[in-house]
């Protein structure tokens, strides 16, 4: 009997199909590697500094406006706070009237302002006076037997005082007659409260007066 051997082994795979499965094989694996990394110290270093500076940015924005708002109604309080002193005594001091003729046969006005003071910071007739105490303008309607607060946080409180002509009537506090000659007064307050500051001033024409108006040419 014959006996036939046969030399079995494994076959190896070409050359160029190893090289292309290793080449393959190390790629994914450097992939791999890549995708677990994390960020090394120079990113995340960059990463904190640009994230602060846009939070930085970002707050400063929130800030100044924030204080622009309360800039805005502080500044807006001040103003209608002055604007309400400032319309009562325009209604009280347009009122100041005039001295009557008391012998005369018909009713008639001498034509003399009847002001009992009048100085830069303070002004006083009928039963009505101004006056600046401290940083409050302060009114009298009892003939100055009381004053009540009418304007805080004030820093001035000017009157100037005009005759018919409109010429100043400047050497303070007025005479009698130069009180008399009042025809025009010009009021002026400022204010100040925290950061904002404030002057307001107006004119005020004796309502009594206005016959004069009429006629000059």
């Amino acid at each position: 009997m014959t006996i036939v051997t046969a030399d079995i082994r494994p076959s190896r795979p070409a050359h160029g199909v190893y090289r292309r499965a290793s080449s393959s094989a190390l790629s994914s694996r450097l992939r791999s590697a890549a995708s677990r990394r994390g960020f090394t110290l120079i990113e995340l270093v960059v990463s904190i500094a640009v994230g602060a500076i846009i939070s930085g940015m970002a707050a400063m924005m929130i800030l100044n406006a924030s204080r622009f708002r309360a800039e805005t109604a502080a500044r807006s309080e001040l103003v209608d706070t002055a604007g309400a002193a400032l319309e009562t005594m325009i209604r009280t001091i347009r009122e100041i009237p005039q001295d009557e003729c008391p012998l005369a046969a018909t009713p008639c006005l001498n034509g003399n302002a009847q002001i009992l003071e009048a100085d830069d910071s303070i002004l006083r007739f009928d039963v009505y006076g101004f006056r600046l105490n401290g940083s409050t303008i302060e009114m009298s309607n009892d003939t100055t037997v009381s004053w009540h607060p009418l304007l805080r946080d004030a820093t001035g409180l000017t009157f100037t005082y005009s005759d018919r002509t409109a010429g100043t009537l400047g050497t303070l506090p007025l005479s009698a007659s130069d009180r008399a000659d009042v025809r025009r007064i010009t009021v002026e307050i400022d204010l100040a409260r925290g950061t904002e500051a404030l002057g307001i001033r107006t004119s005020i024409y004796l309502r009594s007066f206005m016959d004069e108006v009429m006629s000059d040419p």
